[in-house]
């Protein structure tokens, strides 16, 4: 089975060389190792040249990661394509055990597998020594949907994640839209569904890098994102005429409306979060999720201390 790992960069001099040598440590050797670097202004690309033949470098104008990883995806001649962040690491056994899981689930839309945090390379030591975890667990296309949009962590990086190269062809130009650029992962995610269950491997194989910077502390820049391009979700299901998993999509999507209301509550823009509120009553299919609709609608107008506690913005 040929893996192609796939790597944009920007600007990672500080620790490109750290996540490079993870790769480079795998017991289950890649088929190809492709970077593409997005416009650096620092030494990145000396540094990823240094490697010699053992990686290919290509480099590209700025142009965002949503662009970089669509064109790595296209240049991926592997049969399954493995997305790796340029300040994340592996595990020394990432690839041996994620292509243990496509090998034993051939039907899966992806695998993904669980990770660690850190903000320094010294805490890594005892981690790469150990031994992860064998377990796999198979996730349906119904359940996946509300996984992935409730998660608060287990699928957000696109590091964690192996792709059959099949399906990005089948997503086109853009598995990554570039119009969301910013939450483009989300998109790709959200349509695994379509081609089947998705597998999650329960040994902690990544090392995610924890920035103070990263736009995922950033609530509700994220879901204002993600709410301006739903639609696109939208049409892509209705396409593929699967108006089952839409349901389940359309109630993600009212969800993340109060997520966002919640958020404009705590900044005291309150007639944009009951906008939201009533927004995502109308759009609801279940009776809960009207419910909740409702009940936050409802809160918003009442006085304290009866009134709605709204959500902060950035997650600790």
């Amino acid at each position: 089975m040929k893996i192609s790992v796939v790597i944009p960069t920007f600007n990672s001099a500080s620790f490109i060389k750290n996540t490079m040598d993870s790769v480079l440590a795998q017991s289950y050797s890649a088929y190809e190792i492709l970077v593409l670097d997005d416009g650096s202004t620092d030494d990145t690309v000396l540094i990823l040249r240094s490697y010699g033949s053992l990686i290919t470098v290509a480099t590209q104008k700025n142009q965002g990661v949503a662009h970089a990883r669509n064109t790595l995806a296209k240049l991926a001649q592997g049969d399954l394509v493995a997305f790796l962040d340029h300040d994340d690491l592996w595990h020394p056994s990432y690839l041996a055990i994620q292509a243990k899981a496509f090998s034993l689930h051939k039907n899966a839309a992806a695998v993904f597998t669980k990770h660690i945090t850190f903000k320094n390379d010294t805490e890594l030591a005892n981690w790469r020594e150990s031994a992860p975890s064998l377990t796999i667990e198979v996730i349906p296309s119904d359940q996946f949907i509300r996984r992935y949009n409730r998660s608060t962590g287990t699928f957000y990086s696109m590091s964690f994640c192996v792709v059959p190269k099949m399906i990005l062809t089948s997503l086109g130009e853009e598995p990554f839209p570039l119009t969301a650029a910013g939450v483009d992962d989300f998109f790709l995610c959200n349509q695994f569904p379509l081609y089947g269950p998705v597998v999650l491997t329960h040994g902690e194989l990544v090392a995610y890098r924890l920035s103070p910077n990263a736009q995922s502390l950033d609530q509700m820049k994220n879901f204002g994102l993600i709410l301006c391009h739903y639609e696109h979700l939208e049409r892509v299901f209705r396409a593929q005429n699967r108006v089952d998993l839409l349901r389940l999509v359309d109630c993600e999507y009212a969800s993340k409306q109060r997520s966002y209301g919640k958020i404009l509550f705590c900044l005291s823009r309150k007639t944009e979060a009951r906008k939201h509120f009533l927004d995502s009553l109308l759009r609801s299919w279940s009776p809960v999720s009207m419910a909740k609709s409702l009940a936050l609608l409802v809160l918003s107008f009442l006085p304290p201390p009866f009134t709605l506690r709204g959500q902060p913005r950035y997650r600790g």
